[in-house]
């Protein structure tokens, strides 16, 4: 039978997603849990490769096991063999052909960018002009495969921080991250509305910039056909730990604020 899991981490640790030789990443710790108890005997498929430092909240991975082993799969007994980072939360019977990246409907990010004072107004009209199907080769460096249907790109603001929803098809290498840096800039006035048409046009080789990888979270997955099951325990016991997580960076966060504030108002 196939296993699908939902996963959830935070990137700061790991070199991406996908395994790379001598390298830690969150499929390198998955793998080796999976094998210490014995559910896997091979690959296992994943729904997209976070880059470094980029975070998720619905990773999905897919795996065949033996029936018999098929309760040892559950959230609850792979997170006793992860690191304290990485945490499974829900998990489906899959249907017989199944894989996490190719039957994956749709994937959504959020961009989380720390700004005060864009307007908000100007970077959802050019938000607007994304939306839809483009060729988004000026976002990414691929050459090819680069037209995408964008169905979401939903931004709130709270306090300075900007929340970008983005939801498509499918994405390119970086292509959240140049969406949000260009939206930014047309948020500060670097840049007029239509220099995101000039983007959207394959003949004009302009290249948007590329915003941060750390504000970057792998959403959720769309899948037709599975029925997920929350193990409220695993995802109980993920909500404590990082819970405690924010608590400490808040208060790095914050020193650093109180430190620049500082500088700010010295006197000359």
């Amino acid at each position: 039978m196939k296993i699908a899991l939902k996963l959830a981490y935070l990137g700061d640790a790991y070199y991406g997603f996908q395994r790379q030789p001598d390298l830690v990443t969150v499929d390198s710790e998955v793998r080796k849990a999976l094998l210490k108890i014995g559910v896997i005997n091979g690959d296992f498929c994943y729904a997209g490769r976070t880059d470094r430092r980029v975070s998720a909240l619905g990773q999905v991975i897919d795996f065949w096991i033996d029936e018999e082993k098929a309760p040892l799969a559950r959230p609850r007994c792979v997170n006793g063999r992860l690191p304290r980072d990485i945490w499974a939360w829900a998990w489906a019977v899959a249907p017989i052909g199944f894989s996490a990246r190719w039957n994956a409907l749709w994937r959504e990010y959020r961009y989380l960018l720390w700004h005060p004072g864009l307007d908000l107004e100007k970077m959802r009209a050019a938000a607007g002009l994304l939306l839809g199907e483009h060729d988004f080769r000026n976002f990414s460096s691929a050459k090819i495969g680069t037209v995408k249907n964008l169905q979401k790109l939903a931004i709130s603001e709270k306090d300075g921080l900007f929340i970008f929803d983005i939801r498509a098809d499918g994405f390119l290498w970086n292509m959240v991250r140049k969406i949000a840096a260009a939206l930014e800039k047309i948020g500060a006035g670097e840049r007029e509305l239509d220099w995101i048409c000039d983007l959207l046009n394959p003949s004009l080789n302009y290249g948007a910039p590329t915003g941060p990888a750390e504000g970057l979270i792998l959403m959720d997955v769309g899948y037709e056909g599975l029925d997920w099951q929350v193990d409220e325990y695993s995802r109980k016991r993920a909500a404590k730990a990082l819970a405690a997580t924010v608590q400490k960076r808040m208060a790095k966060a914050v020193v650093a604020r109180e430190l620049a504030r500082g500088m700010e108002t010295l006197p000359l």
